[in-house]
């Protein structure tokens, strides 16, 4: 017992002026228990009980071999994200929209007449490949399967394919028909079904946002929304001029 707890305890053997002899006795007994309770649970207690990041933390080893000695992050439990489909989803879907982007870009490239329209063009294919290589290596780091388009953008002639109805995506028509324009009439064609494609882009990451929870996946989603609202401003400019 420490000493604090015996100085406790002799000051609750000691009777108060004043006060009567069977008080003193019940005050006695019930100080007693109170101190010796507290000095137990001193020494019961350890001096500390949390664990600290910094302390380390012995793991067994596997039958024949040494323990191991973590300390940091390494010493904390961590338990594993929960992949949601609505995540994997837009990744898939938005690698094969981005696919058909690409093809409406490379269908009518060379028979654009308008500088500023083939300047954009040129653009949206350049950035929208890096970003279809990025939703690919998301993708195989979470076990997920690649759409065929993210290796080859023309797979299925850049349609929807087996994925769905996606908001934005032109019809096999409409790409023949852009295959077939010339001049002016290319460029105003290529800039509507550009516009309505970027404005089922956006559609895709506002379903994300509500239904999704990966930051990388938000992220990206949210870099889509800002570059393509910009271009579709862009474009619907260009119309106006060129009509």
């Amino acid at each position: 017992m420490s000493n604090q707890c015996h100085e406790a305890l002799r000051r609750a053997r000691t009777p108060r002026p004043g006060r009567s002899r069977s008080a003193a006795a019940a005050g006695l007994v019930l100080g007693a228990a109170l101190v010796l309770s507290g000095c137990s649970a001193d020494a019961q207690t350890p001096a500390t009980t949390a664990t600290s990041p910094t302390a380390p933390v012995l793991q067994p080893g596997a039958p024949g071999e040494p323990n191991a000695s973590l300390t940091g992050s390494a010493a904390l439990p961590t338990t594993p994200g929960k992949v949601l489909e609505a995540d994997v989803r837009f990744m898939q879907d938005m690698i094969v929209h981005h696919a058909q982007a690409i093809v409406m870009v490379s269908l009518v490239q060379d028979r654009l007449s308008d500088g500023q329209v083939k300047s954009l063009a040129a653009r949206i294919s350049d950035e929208q490949r890096p970003e279809i290589d990025a939703m690919a290596k998301w993708l195989e780091g979470k076990n997920q399967s690649v759409p065929p388009q993210a290796a080859n953008p023309e797979y299925g002639a850049g349609a929807a394919h087996d994925h769905g109805a996606m908001p934005g995506m032109a019809t096999q028509a409409q790409l023949t028909e852009l295959s077939e324009a010339t001049g002016r009439e290319a460029d105003t064609l290529w800039l509507r079904l550009m516009t309505a494609h970027h404005e089922g882009a956006l559609a895709m990451v506002v379903q994300q946002h509500r239904d999704g929870t990966d930051e990388v996946v938000t992220q990206l989603g949210d870099e889509i929304h800002v570059t393509q609202s910009v271009q579709i401003g862009y474009m619907k400019e260009m119309l106006d001029r060129l009509t």
